[in-house]
């Protein structure tokens, strides 16, 4: 995803390498899986969701420039 104000790339890391920097290889197998992430595949976002409302996302903000859509 791309900041659609200044148009920083919004993609974090790996999930799988948080998981596995944190726990070892088997943890993070177990615990990316949870996630829909596999050793290769699937990111954090980096975008914040604001919440208003009724436990829901209405509205997301860029953590650099703080722009809000």
């Amino acid at each position: 995803m791309i900041c659609p104000h200044c148009k920083s790339d919004l993609e974090g890391g790996l999930i799988w390498e948080t998981f596995n920097n944190l726990h070892g290889p088997e943890k993070a197998d177990e615990y990316a899986e949870m996630y829909g992430a596999t050793r290769e595949t699937g990111r954090w976002g980096r975008e914040i969701g604001l919440e208003y409302g009724r436990d829901r996302v209405e509205e997301f903000m860029c953590p650099d420039c703080r722009w809000k859509w």
